[in-house]
């Protein structure tokens, strides 16, 4: 056995040890709020190689613990929970303890709640973080304003959850201004990434845009934007790109971004039905289905009235009505209630299937709330309304009417730069219109609208420099169908990397970048795809 030798110099004993246990766990009790998000794993284990009767009686260590499970590259939804319990105990124990605590539990609660769909709850826990924040004096100002700026954004999180857009725009708002410096990094890119993703629904692409530079920014250096902070960040960028049908380099790597993002967290849900929209504009209709049903399983063990369901039964009724089922569309659609702002705007798709059944005055009626909200009408689905008016009118011929309506929904589409209404209507119909508004004076900003549409310049005459071959314009045919490139290829009996070949040539001769636009491409240049 070794003894202790009188004249050595002092080593780290047991009567240093604890000191050094103790300065740590004072250092992560000081920055954890920082720490956790962005080096979970990092931090239990720091905590964990100091012995347990070091920390379990500190309350501010277990809230560490139970936050470290919403870090980076953390999945599991419920881990948090016992340390949640830990820290409900001691304040059991000891209810004078600080509002930092004591509030702190409550809306970190929440936010893991949240994570679990669980929004009731949540939303529960962080009403009582805001009385004890209003009425407990005895923190410091800072203190308090840190965790209103932290109540705020979780606020804002779940008013997004129940389609509340404004409300969550004004509680995200408040946590914005004081995020600087009341907010954790990752707490200011969720921020900045859910008001990019409320901006984005109301219509208002470019405050979107610079909401998504910020997080970009705020981002630089962590991965971040790979996490669940980023998720909502991510989801608009896909959106946003469909919108304007401006995804140069393939929707396959935004939907992976978004996947990775959301995977495990309470908005995966909202990027599948993110990734089912990008499916609908390339009409992979099946697909479409498919998702709507995995996101239907995932939402229903949800609490609360989240918007989702309502979504998906509005994006399933535009499936049915592509896929040529006219009457299950108009069946699924008619109950459906708009949200606030017409977010979500059922009376769309039920007003598309009385105009291909021929019934303007009734395609009219479905959209009279619409109208009759008007300029409170969310900015990124007027357009569409207005498209679907003017196709209405031209139906009853009232060409006058046609043309006011379509000018107001090449103006609305063309400040966001946003094009998928118009693939909505009848081709035919379209052209009419398009080249109505092209032989009326217009304003730079339609003019562009107008360009954009109808593939060149408005007064050119749209034809190929090149012309495409008859391999090419089978495949163009089997495209309009839908069909995956695998598919055409079994049907053809050659190679995907085959039907990719051809499909790039495809391309670049009808200067496309997507499936929708080529498709709209060749409707204007009279190629009977249809046949």
């Amino acid at each position: 056995m070794n003894t202790p030798d009188e004249t050595a110099v002092d080593s780290p004993s047991a009567e240093i040890q604890p000191a050094d246990h103790r300065a740590a766990l004072d250092a992560i009790e000081r920055a954890w709020t920082t720490i956790a998000p962005l080096q979970g794993a990092r931090l239990r284990e720091a905590i964990r190689s100091t012995p347990e009767e070091e920390w379990r009686g500190r309350p501010r260590i277990l809230l560490a613990l139970a936050a470290s499970h919403r870090s980076i590259g953390s999945r599991s939804r419920s881990a948090a929970l016992p340390w949640f319990r830990g820290v409900a105990k001691a304040i059991d124990a000891d209810p004078a303890m600080p509002l930092d605590v004591r509030a702190g539990y409550h809306v970190h609660l929440a936010a893991s709640l949240r994570t679990l769909g669980n929004f009731v709850v949540a939303h529960e826990h962080l009403e009582v973080a805001r009385t004890m924040i209003e009425t407990d004096i005895t923190e410091s100002i800072s203190a308090r304003i840190s965790l209103s700026a932290e109540f705020s954004l979780e606020l804002g999180l779940i008013r997004i959850h129940y389609g509340e857009y404004d409300q969550a725009q004004f509680a995200l708002g408040l946590a914005s201004g004081l995020s600087e410096e009341h907010l954790s990094v990752a707490q200011r890119v969720e921020c900045a990434s859910a008001l990019a993703y409320v901006a984005m629904l109301l219509g208002d692409f470019t405050l979107a845009d610079e909401h998504l530079s910020v997080a970009v920014e705020l981002s630089d250096g962590t991965d971040l934007m790979t996490s669940s902070f980023a998720a909502l960040a991510q989801i608009t960028r896909l959106q946003l790109a469909l919108e304007r049908d401006e995804v140069l380099g393939g929707v396959a790597p935004l939907i992976d971004s978004v996947r990775l993002a959301t995977r495990g967290s309470d908005w995966e849900a909202l990027g599948w039905f993110a990734e089912a929209n990008a499916c609908l504009a390339d009409r992979r209709y099946i697909e479409v289905l498919d998702l709507l049903a995995r996101i239907t399983r995932l939402v229903e063990g949800f609490t609360g009235q989240p918007t989702l369901p309502g979504a998906v039964a509005s994006l399933r009724a535009e499936t049915m009505r592509s896929l040529g089922q006219p009457q299950e569309a108009r069946r699924l659609s008619a109950p459906l209630v708009p949200t606030p702002r017409h977010i979500q705007c059922p009376g769309r798709v039920l007003a598309l299937v009385h105009l291909a059944a021929g019934e303007p005055e009734a395609a009219l009626d479905a959209l009279g709330p619409c109208l009759a909200l008007g300029d409170l009408h969310s900015e990124r689905t007027m357009p569409h309304v207005h498209a679907i008016v003017a196709a209405a009118h031209l139906a009853l011929g009232d060409a006058a009417r046609a043309d006011i309506a379509f000018d107001r929904a090449l103006l609305a589409a063309g400040r966001n730069g946003s094009v998928w209404m118009f693939a909505t209507l009848d081709p035919d119909v379209l052209r009419h219109l398009l080249d109505r508004a092209a032989q009326r004076d217009q304003p730079p900003v339609i003019r562009a609208s107008l360009e954009r549409l109808l593939g060149s310049a408005v007064d050119s005459v749209h034809q190929l420099a090149e012309p495409l071959s008859d391999r090419e314009l089978v495949i163009v045919r089997h495209l309009a169908t839908g069909q995956t490139l695998g598919q055409i290829g079994s049907q053809l009996y050659i190679s995907v990397n085959t039907v990719k070949s051809h499909v790039r040539s495809i391309y670049r001769k009808l200067q496309a970048t997507s499936r929708r636009e080529a498709m709209a491409r060749v409707r204007q240049l009279g190629l009977h795809i249809d046949d």
